[in-house]
């Protein structure tokens, strides 16, 4: 079931950007780049952590990691950021920000592009 959800979640990415869908594998993770942030730094999905409809973007952030803890209301088209977690380079946190909040994700942003795969795939497995 895993491959199938996962098959159509490369199709829903490629379909919705319009290109060929990024994915690298790290740690056991199957991560898909959804965009970069200010600075130019790849934004990734983080296949694993989906379920249902919350997920986790991976970015860089100074020497270590940024993981956002998003939860989309698909059929209202709506976005909360529901955790924002910071980590050093040897993995450890160093902030924890677990305040939630509606985000408004323009269109072709790493946001935006990671709630149409989840929502089209949430969709795809119905």
């Amino acid at each position: 079931m895993f491959l199938k959800s996962f098959g159509s979640l490369v199709a829903v990415f490629a379909l919705s950007l319009g290109s060929t869908a990024i994915a690298q594998t790290s740690h056991n993770n199957l991560y898909i780049q959804v965009g970069s942030d200010g600075n130019g730094h790849p934004m990734a999905l983080d296949l694993a952590s989906i379920k249902g409809n919350e997920y986790t973007l991976v970015q860089k952030h100074s020497d270590g990691t940024a993981k956002r803890t998003l939860r989309a209301a698909c059929g209202q088209r709506r976005l909360f950021s529901e955790r924002l977690s910071i980590y050093t380079s040897v993995g450890k946190l160093t902030r924890d920000d677990q305040t939630k909040r509606e985000i408004f994700p323009k269109p072709g942003t790493p946001e935006a592009n990671s709630m149409e795969i989840v929502c089209r795939g949430r969709n795809a497995q119905k």
